[in-house]
């Protein structure tokens, strides 16, 4: 899927939850982010200096999802921030195909009340590994979760599509307190 096309899909999404479009972020090389694990597949190793991790879950038609981010730091107050380091998601597995399905990491900003706007995302992965275990996503931007000024809170939505959408769609949104400590 071409970084258009996501765009496109993540409008839509977005919009259909109460969130506003914004255009993504421009993205910076592989060399200039912090903390990238070189494991494929599968997830075994933390990202470089992550020290907080945070997952989150959602259902469709019986069925879970899971995303998570792991970062250096914990926000504590308004104007704290921290990159994301790594993002990457879970899928149950059932019967059938097991890489049919496409993830959405979107990165949103509160701007008040329940106005939360689009501000690109750390990434997405179509034909998604639909196995039980957690798998690293590719970071297309870099990416932060706090708390503003001058807007709100920054988080991030991961959306599934599970069996290209013959298995149902959820949200799932990872905020700061979803962030625990992990050593």
């Amino acid at each position: 899927m071409s970084h258009s096309t996501w765009a496109a899909v993540a409008a839509a999404t977005i919009a259909a939850a109460g969130v506003v479009g914004a255009a993504p972020q421009a993205s910076a090389s592989s060399a200039s982010r912090v903390g990238a694990s070189s494991s494929a597949g599968s997830v075994t190793t933390m990202a470089a200096g992550a020290r907080y991790r945070g997952e989150v879950m959602c259902k469709a038609k019986g069925r879970w999802a899971k995303g998570y981010v792991e970062t250096y730091g914990r926000p504590t107050g308004s104007g704290a921030f921290t990159r994301v380091l790594e993002w990457g998601w879970a899928i149950q597995k059932t019967s059938g195909n097991h890489s049919n399905s496409t993830v959405y990491a979107y990165k949103v900003i509160n701007e008040g009340g329940s106005n939360w706007r689009w501000s690109g995302g750390p990434g997405y992965k179509g034909d998604a590994v639909e196995d039980s275990r957690f798998h690293k996503g590719k970071m297309i931007n870099n990416t932060t979760i706090g708390y503003g000024p001058p807007y709100g809170e920054h988080a991030i939505v991961f959306t599934f599509v599970l069996d290209k959408g013959t298995g149902g769609e959820c949200n799932a949104w990872l905020r700061v307190p979803n962030l625990k400590w992990k050593g």
